[in-house]
């Protein structure tokens, strides 16, 4: 994650007021993001919000198939970063 994009980010939130920034007080220079009241209640209806869009996606599947799913849709996806995590291990090797 790029720093600009993560300030971005967290100024948008604390606008909206979901997130509060404080100093650290450990180091000035950095800040500290807590999730507030406001956010918290934010994230549970985001929450509820993406459960019955999964729902409605998985349907037609049983608990089993949607475990079986998921299990098959992991594999692929730690295949493909050990693919893509090689592939960047050579193109650094190779310059």
């Amino acid at each position: 994650i790029y720093r600009s994009d993560m300030v971005a980010v967290v100024n948008e939130l604390a606008e909206r007021g979901l997130v509060e920034r404080t100093p650290d007080p450990a180091d000035r220079r950095r800040n500290v993001i807590t999730v507030t009241t406001e956010g918290r209640a934010h994230l549970r209806r985001l929450d509820t919000v993406v459960d019955a869009a999964q729902d409605a996606l998985l349907a037609p599947l049983d608990a089993d198939d949607r475990a079986r799913l998921t299990d098959l849709l992991t594999r692929l996806l730690d295949h493909h970063e050990r693919t893509a995590t090689s592939a960047a291990a050579d193109d650094d090797a190779d310059s």
